[in-house]
């Protein structure tokens, strides 16, 4: 069963309100918000130098670029990097998101470099984006029509911006959406546990890692 990261933040009310509207079970109650489809593809969002830092403790992390998460991101990026090479071991395709800030004229710069451990294999996509949505000003759309892909497995940061964002809006897209819980970050606590807690309630499949795998290795097992 799911460890739920959110429980300690929740009233003894919040809880029998997400159980009473059956939230805990159904998700949404507009629309289909629980579910995984046949043919997913993993999306990385974001996880690049000036975001991630050295790994030291976030308050050490800020000082050399003010959106750096530190020790938060490389705890997430170790189970980034195993869960990614799980996925390409069963053939999953892997598309990556950069975003560019208006700040940095060149886009090359090594600040927007996705880093090392979880960088980009020759075949896979990059997408550069200006805002928070992986969809907006992007042909992301474009490409998972094209590709017949139905569920989108979300990883990187942060959990309240960019993965919320995206989320929605492959939500309302008509994607499956799946978020291993190790495999994403933000730089505060109470905002990754609530907005996960969000997602969960009305937009994705919020799971383990383990429990994402598994599903996975049933796409590789109906081949």
């Amino acid at each position: 069963m799911t460890d739920r990261i959110w429980e300690d933040l929740l009233s003894e009310q919040d809880k029998q309100v997400i159980q009473k509207a059956g939230y805990d079970s159904e998700g949404a109650s507009s629309w289909e918000s629980r579910g995984t489809g046949e043919n997913p593809m993993v999306l990385v969002i974001d996880v690049q130098q000036l975001i991630v830092g050295e790994n030291v403790p976030i308050l050490e992390a800020v000082e050399e670029y003010r959106t750096a998460m530190g020790e938060i991101a490389w705890d997430a990026i170790e189970h980034i990097q195993s869960f990614l090479s799980f996925a390409r071991e069963r053939d999953i395709p892997v598309t990556y998101t950069r975003v560019v800030p208006t700040s940095y004229d060149d886009p090359n710069h090594e600040d927007l470099a996705i880093v090392d451990p979880v960088a980009p294999e020759p075949e896979d996509t990059v997408i550069d984006k200006s805002y928070a949505s992986a969809f907006y000003g992007t042909d992301l759309l474009s490409r998972l029509v094209r590709d017949d892909v139905d569920t989108l497995v979300i990883v990187g940061n942060s959990t309240s911006g960019c993965v919320r964002a995206t989320t929605v809006d492959a939500q309302q897209h008509g994607f499956d959406v799946v978020l291993p819980q190790e495999c994403i970050f933000d730089r505060i606590e109470a905002s990754h546990k609530i907005g996960l807690l969000d997602m969960w309630m009305k937009y994705a499949e919020v799971l383990e890692t383990a429990e994402v795998e598994t599903y996975l290795e049933s796409m590789g097992d109906d081949e």
